[in-house]
Parts: structure tokens; C-alpha cells; sequence
């Protein structure tokens, strides 16, 4: 029987978290050596690479470091391993993933949904919970419907910036945010309004440790308390497109937000029991996905979304407001429109 590769505690940390970009390079040289001397062949090691990161990370950067990882010899924890013969930039035996384009993903999002669309509006009207007019207290009735009160929920506002290849600004979210009870973050917003920054504000679906583990007490895949949600969007998709898909999948959205920007976040509740779970339910979901460009670094439970009622300046679309669409606490697996709906 071949042994399980032992990947260290923190090595799988960083793979659940790919960094933004900016970091990535130096993240995958942090993760590929143990990966090395965790017995993995360089091939098993690329496609670990490379499915971590949006193809701005380029192949030929994954070869390049495996290759200089390799170089430095890491020792395998306790049995053999064989690195073989590997010539970085012609090797032919290298699995390639198979990622899609943005005019594919297009393509199989307007075939599957075929007549259907739906906007903004018909979202609200079918919603159980329909948002306020007031779309300022959002942030009220999301945390109302979906949480107990001794749910820990994280919001971030701090960021930093990064200048993309077309000139635009990004804002990251950067640093640990403020962790409060249910109830606490409630009277808060009423007091004093939805916690923001130029880059708007973000909070984390899942409930959390009061006190995070991470780097100046942010909270980690390690602090979650609860399974529940996991998040899926899609930059490569038109709003339009985003919001039908969303509608018309057979899973329990329990929320739709718009980002502000060119993505709307809808959480699935999984409700699961243990990390485990949570990760063989979520590899599933994305791996079926993955024809419709829906972003696969959202794996991860400590994952961050937009958090609605806040108003972003940085990337914004129109008026960057990040409104609740829609707000169902106890989705079914089933389409919120069951039927084909032509405009």
C-alpha cells in the first residue's frame, strides 16, 4: 500500500488560502518545497500549483519554481520519492488542467440557461426575505436571518491596493477586521451604520473563533465554528448572466449579494458537521461549476464576501453600493425559479 503523503499544518493553510495577486509567486515557493519533501513527484506538485491561482499565473512561472524547488533537494519525510527526470519547459509528461475562458464560460452559462434571465428585480420579488428599501441596513437583516446569537461573525474593511494589468485600481482585503456576536454587530450598525472603507467592506459567511490564529489575529480555515456557507462567484461572467445562472442552479442559495463591482456573491448553505464534510461538498460543487469561469480560490471556509449595506469607491460599477438581492434562510436544493422565464 503506498503511503499518504503528511503535508504539514501550515503548508495546507496556505494551499486553502491562495494569496492575491501580488503574493502568489511567493506563496508557491512556501508551498512547493514541502510539497517535495512530502513525497510529491514535480507533475503531482504543478497540478496542486496550478490549480490554485487564475491563469494571470502563467505555466511556465509554476515550471520555473518547481524546477528551482527541486534544485534545493527536499527531503522526504520518511520514505523514498523519486524526482526523476524533469525538464521544466518541455516536459511532456506535465498534467494540464483544463481551465476555461471567459468567452467560454459565456458560451456554456447562455446554452445551459437557454430562454432564461432574471435581474435584480425579479430576484427581490421571489425572495422569502425581501430586502429593505433602505439598502444601507442590509447588513441587518443578513446577520438576522442567517446567524444565532452566539455566532462570532468577522468584517473587514481594511485593504490594500494593487494595480492590475488594464491600469485599474483592486482593493485586497488586508488584516484581522473585528470579530462581534450577532447581536453586538446588529446594535452596532443601527448606532453607528455599515462599518466601510473606500473599498467597501467585507465579511466572512462562516462564524468564527472570537480570537483568530493568523497573522495579527485574523481569522483562519482552522477558526471557523460553523460549516455553513460556501461562496461562489464569477468575474468572468456578465451581471446579467451571474444573476440568472445563480437563479437557475439546483443548490440552496440562501443569499445573492452585489458586490458593487462586476460580481455577485451568492452564498450555498451546506450546513455541514465537520471540515471534512464541508471540503468533499464544496470540491463537488466547484468541480461541476467550473465550466461556468466560477472562481475556484473560494474553496476555503474562512473565505471573505462583500458584506451589503457598505458602498464601495475602489473598482466600483455605477454607484458601488453593495446591496442584498435576495435572502432565503431555509433554501431546498431546487432553482429559486423553478421554470423557464422568458423577457
Amino acid at each position: 500500500m503506498n503511503a499518504v503523503p503528511f503535508i504539514p499544518p501550515r503548508t495546507r493553510a496556505e494551499i486553502a488560502s491562495p494569496a492575491p495577486r501580488g503574493q502568489r509567486h511567493e506563496q508557491m515557493k512556501k508551498v512547493v518545497l514541502p510539497l517535495l519533501g512530502a513525497g510529491l513527484t514535480p507533475e503531482a506538485a504543478f497540478v496542486q500549483l496550478r490549480g490554485m491561482y487564475e491563469p494571470d499565473v502563467s505555466d511556465r512561472e509554476i515550471r520555473e519554481i518547481i524546477t528551482w524547488a527541486v534544485s534545493k533537494d527536499p527531503q522526504p519525510c520518511g520514505y523514498p520519492r523519486e524526482i526523476g527526470n524533469f525538464n521544466v519547459p518541455n516536459s511532456p509528461r506535465l498534467p494540464m488542467l483544463q481551465r476555461v475562458t471567459a468567452e467560454q464560460a459565456i458560451g456554456n452559462a447562455e446554452k445551459w440557461l437557454g430562454d432564461f434571465r432574471c435581474d435584480e428585480c425579479d430576484l427581490w420579488h421571489i425572495s422569502p426575505w425581501r430586502p429593505l428599501e433602505d439598502w444601507r441596513i442590509d447588513a441587518v437583516m443578513l446577520v438576522a436571518a442567517l446567524y444565532d446569537k452566539d455566532d462570532f461573525l468577522n468584517v473587514l474593511t481594511d485593504f490594500t491596493i494593487e494595480r492590475q494589468n488594464d491600469g485599474k485600481q483592486r482593493a485586497n482585503p488586508k488584516g484581522a477586521g473585528k470579530t462581534l456576536l450577532r447581536d453586538d454587530w446588529m446594535r452596532a450598525i443601527r448606532d453607528k451604520g455599515v462599518p466601510q472603507s473606500k473599498a467597501g467592506a467585507w465579511i466572512r459567511p462562516n462564524p468564527v473563533k472570537q480570537n483568530g490564529t493568523g497573522k495579527s489575529g485574523a481569522p483562519c480555515d482552522s477558526d471557523v465554528t460553523r460549516y455553513r456557507f460556501c461562496l461562489l462567484e464569477s468575474d468572468e461572467l456578465p451581471l446579467d448572466l451571474q444573476l440568472s445562472l445563480w437563479a437557475r442552479l439546483p443548490l440552496p442559495l440562501a443569499v445573492i449579494i452585489d458586490s458593487g463591482g462586476r460580481s455577485a456573491h451568492a452564498w450555498v448553505m451546506l450546513n455541514c458537521s465537520t471540515a471534512e464534510e464541508y471540503e468533499k461538498k464544496v470540491n463537488r460543487i466547484f468541480r461541476l461549476l467550473a465550466r461556468f469561469g466560477v472562481c475556484q480560490n473560494n474553496k476555503n471556509p474562512s473565505r471573505l464576501s462583500r458584506l451589503p449595506g457598505a458602498q464601495r469607491q475602489i473598482g466600483k460599477r455605477e454607484d458601488g453600493a453593495q446591496r442584498l438581492l435576495y435572502l432565503n434562510p431555509e433554501p431546498t436544493e431546487s432553482p429559486i425559479f423553478q421554470r423557464s422565464k422568458e423577457r
